[in-house]
């Protein structure tokens, strides 16, 4: 019996966005996650002979979303709400093509996302408090048409 080889697992440390017409390439210190989602939908119907046939079918679909989060800056914050602005104003210059790279702790690309036509559909800011030593974060999510995995055809 033959056993295929167990592949490392990825142990990222940096989340590199690179969307040359909307931020360009930013670094990120959190993925919240990926999201895809193809709804089920059962179908329930008589074949000729009077049998209940039950069948799942494809339903609805949402669209890919990717979390990210990093420490709020002036030049990232301006680049985020600026794009976010964008599609905001349903300007069409908001849609970005772009990808996600994740390294590990050497530096070493570990995985690349292509992300097509994304905007900043959601931008948040966290709670501060004056004299506090808590770093303010920066979330966004993209909505996206499509994510994709691998080299990009």
């Amino acid at each position: 019996m033959t056993t295929a080889p167990i592949e490392q697992v990825i142990s990222a440390v940096r989340f590199l966005a690179d969307f040359p017409t909307a931020i360009g390439r930013m670094a990120f210190s959190e993925l919240g996650g990926i999201n895809s989602k193809v709804a089920s939908s059962e179908y329930i119907y008589n074949d000729h002979v009077g049998a209940t046939v039950h069948s799942k079918q494809f339903g609805k679909t949402d669209p890919p979303t990717v979390v990210l989060r990093r420490a709020l800056d002036r030049t990232g914050n301006n680049k985020l709400l600026a794009w976010h602005d964008a599609a905001r104003r349903g300007l069409s210059g908001a849609r970005a093509d772009g990808r996600l790279t994740i390294t590990d702790p050497s530096g070493q690309t570990k995985v690349v996302y292509f992300i097509d036509n994304a905007w900043i559909s959601e931008l948040s800011i966290t709670q501060m408090k004056a004299g506090s030593s808590e770093v303010a974060m920066i979330e966004i999510k993209l909505t996206c048409d499509a994510i994709s995995s691998g080299e990009k055809q």
